[in-house]
């Protein structure tokens, strides 16, 4: 698990970065972000009663996603606040599917 220093905990941050931040999509997951004013990145996650009804399965699937970021964070060079929302049910995706399509946002986020 992220430190909490590194997670966004406010609503009024992740009302501020829906309202002003840039976003990259794939069919799972949307990454929301924009440059940050402290020397460290923060992340926060979404996971909509849409996706599951079941708080169980939302906290898995945030858990999941909060586990590949974690391991990518270090790859991320200048500040960013950014938020994972998550789109669909991906608790039958194999976990290296999983990190590639992470991959692939943070990927674009670095370049």
């Amino acid at each position: 698990m992220l430190a909490r220093t590194y997670r966004l905990r406010k609503n009024s941050d992740f009302q501020r970065l829906y309202r002003t931040a840039k976003r990259f999509a794939t069919p799972n997951l949307v990454l929301y972000y924009t440059p940050s004013h402290l020397k460290y990145s923060q992340v926060g996650f979404v996971v909509s009663k849409k996706v599951s009804k079941s708080a169980v399965v939302r906290n898995t699937l945030r858990r999941r996603a909060s586990g590949v970021v974690e391991e990518m964070f270090a790859n991320i060079k200048e500040p960013v606040k950014m938020i994972v929302l998550i789109r669909k049910d991906f608790s039958g995706m194999n976990p290296n599917e999983l990190k590639a399509e992470i991959n692939k946002l943070l990927e674009r986020l670095v370049a």
